[in-house]
């Protein structure tokens, strides 16, 4: 699967932009430590510092009574408030800036729904416990590597999918959206249309996003003690079990800030790229597997291994150990076959876009559609947007950059 990279000023631009979020970041924890404040508060006849936090009793300030030394205590945490305030509102200016620069350069394509949801997961402290695995996770790899796939239709999808660490326990933060809504109220303060279908694993918004809660499924019923909800909640997510789960839960981490089209930024937590792989070998192998699917999902597997042999040379797929022999083969059973017949890999992504278009015509009018807004919001014609778009996924130059030797 050919890829090419992007251009020096996109690759600059991330790079910046990545630099400032981090500043970002942590301006946002030095204000977090001076929040609240501090005041007087008298007891029996004697004044003692108290620290009021938000949503929390005042506490005091275990110092003794009103001196000398508590009032230069008060005097320093309110310059140090002062001072994060306004080193979080010069950033914060200059954040963005940034973001506005990223839609300019056209520095990312992750949908935005997807950055909104990782953003808030971030910020409810969820970021390490729901992994995002599945199509998605592809930007993730793509954007580490400074490349973009040309297959557009490889990285379409309408649904996120999340996979729950159950094995850990969640401790609710001081969090009054996950508290009381658990992880719908979370989707719902990026897109208030987030509704919940009735098997509760999956909620969609308005425009037929959807997001799914998954976790693993124990080996036997008698092993079975994990909680099914992220927090006690009747109109909360219901995770679905899933078979084999444990297989992307034993695999490495792999952290990597990622852009959406609106210039937004947010870091995403999935799989290490060549446990992605191989299980989108083992799933392209099901007989309850989709045909349409089974294509799609071997078509994902080949370009990630591409890239992983390309770019990525200290992930070695003999050093995996997290999944059993038998899907390790599959290495050497699915992806080799197919790369040692010249012209069956072409054979197989036309019929994957084939039966993608035959299958899915609603998918393809909601694409277009969906190119229609942006074309609208970036004041262009429908024509001129869709001239952007070859040129950008085109076999030789565009926005994004040169074309790099595809394998």
């Amino acid at each position: 699967m050919s890829y090419y990279d992007v251009n020096e000023k996109v690759r600059r631009q991330y790079i910046e932009s990545c630099q400032k979020r981090e500043a970002l970041l942590q301006a946002v924890a030095l204000k977090h430590k001076f929040r609240g404040s501090m005041y007087w508060m008298t007891a029996k006849g004697h004044e003692y510092l108290v620290l009021k936090r938000d949503g929390l009793p005042p506490k005091r300030v275990d110092t003794g009574k009103r001196s000398p030394e508590t009032e230069a205590i008060q005097a320093k945490f309110k310059a140090g408030r002062r001072d994060a305030d306004q080193r979080f509102h010069e950033i914060n200016q200059s954040y963005v800036e940034t973001e506005k620069l990223n839609v300019v350069f056209r520095v990312g394509r992750v949908p935005n729904v997807v950055v909104g949801i990782l953003e808030r997961l971030r910020r409810a402290g969820l970021q390490d416990k729901l992994l995002v695995i599945g199509t998605n996770a592809i930007f993730a790899y793509e954007t580490c590597a400074g490349v973009r796939f040309n297959n557009a239709e490889m990285l379409a999808t309408e649904d996120a999918d999340l996979l729950w660490d159950s094995r850990q326990k969640i401790v609710l933060a001081s969090d009054p959206e996950l508290n009381e809504g658990g992880l719908l109220g979370l989707l719902q303060s990026v897109d208030r249309t987030f509704m919940l279908s009735d098997g509760k694993s999956r909620a969609i918004n308005a425009s037929g996003y959807m997001v799914d809660l998954i976790k693993r499924r124990p080996v036997s019923l008698f092993d079975d003690h994990e909680a099914q909800q992220l927090a006690p909640n009747e109109e909360d997510f219901w995770a679905a079990k899933i078979t084999n789960m444990d297989w992307l839960l034993s695999a490495p981490r792999f952290r990597q800030v990622v852009v959406g089209t609106n210039g937004a930024m947010a870091e995403m937590v999935t799989v290490d790229p060549r446990a992605f792989v191989l299980f989108k070998l083992w799933v392209s192998q099901k007989e309850d597997r989709r045909p349409d699917k089974k294509v799609r999902d071997l078509n994902q597997a080949r370009a990630v291994f591409d890239l992983v042999e390309d770019r990525f040379p200290h992930l070695s797929f003999s050093n995996v150990h997290w999944f059993p022999e038998r899907v390790r083969k599959l290495l050497d059973t699915s992806i080799e076959e197919v790369k040692a017949v010249p012209g069956e890999w072409e054979k197989v992504m036309a019929q994957a876009d084939g039966l993608a278009h035959k299958l899915h015509p609603t998918d393809v009018r909601q694409q277009n559609t969906t190119r229609r807004a942006e074309a609208l919001r970036l004041g262009m014609s429908p024509t001129e947007y869709e001239r952007l778009l070859r040129q950008d996924n085109g076999p030789e130059h565009g926005a994004g950059g040169v074309v790099g030797k595809g394998r």
